[in-house]
C-alpha cells in the first residue's frame, strides 16, 4: 500500500486501478458475477450498502484477482478502510472437503473393495484357464471306441 493510496481512500484506489485498466464496471460484473451496485459501493466507499462480513471480504478479492492486483493487500486496504476486525489470514481458512476421519475411513474402504474385486477377478480367471487347459488336453478315445461311435452314427 503506497502513500497516495492512503491519502485517496480504498474506493478511490479501487477506481484508479480499474480505470488505468480501461475495465469497466459491467465487465467486472460479468467476470466475477458481482452485482453492479456492490462494485459502486465499494469504490464509491459506501460500506451500509453492502452486505457484509466474509462477502465483502469475497467482493475484495474478487475484483482484485480480476484486475490483475495483489489480493491480500487489496483486502488489507479494505480492511483499514472498514475497521473490519477480522484478520486477512482469517478469511483464507477454509474447512476441506471432507473431514479428516471420513476420509481415512472411505480410503480404507475403497481399498478393500478394491481388493476384493482383484481377488475375485483372480480367483474367476484361474478357474476359466484351468477348464480350458483341461478340455484342450482331453484324452482323445481309443480307436475301439472310435469304431463304436461311427457305427451308431452310420445305423449299421
Amino acid at each position: 500500500m503506497n502513500q497516495s493510496t492512503t491519502k485517496a481512500g480504498f474506493g478511490e484506489h479501487l477506481r484508479r486501478e480499474r480505470e488505468m485498466r480501461g475495465i469497466s464496471l459491467d465487465e467486472i460484473c460479468s467476470a466475477t458475477r458481482i452485482g453492479t451496485r456492490f462494485l459502486n459501493a465499494l469504490e464509491n466507499e459506501q460500506w451500509d450498502q453492502l452486505p457484509g462480513g466474509v462477502f465483502n471480504r469475497g467482493f475484495v478479492r474478487a475484483v482484485a484477482h480480476h484486475l490483475g492486483l495483489d489480493e491480500e493487500s487489496l483486502l488489507a486496504e479494505y480492511m483499514l478502510a472498514t475497521g473490519d476486525r477480522a484478520t486477512a489470514s482469517a478469511s483464507v481458512v477454509r474447512a476441506p472437503a471432507i473431514p479428516e476421519s471420513r476420509g481415512q475411513w472411505m480410503t480404507w474402504v475403497l481399498a478393500l473393495i478394491v481388493i476384493g474385486a482383484l481377488a475375485f477377478g483372480g480367483i474367476y480367471g484361474w478357474r476359466k484357464y484351468a477348464a480350458h487347459k483341461r478340455n484342450a488336453h482331453a484324452v482323445p478315445a481309443t480307436t475301439g471306441e472310435m469304431r463304436t461311435v461311427l457305427r451308431s452314427a452310420s445305423g449299421a
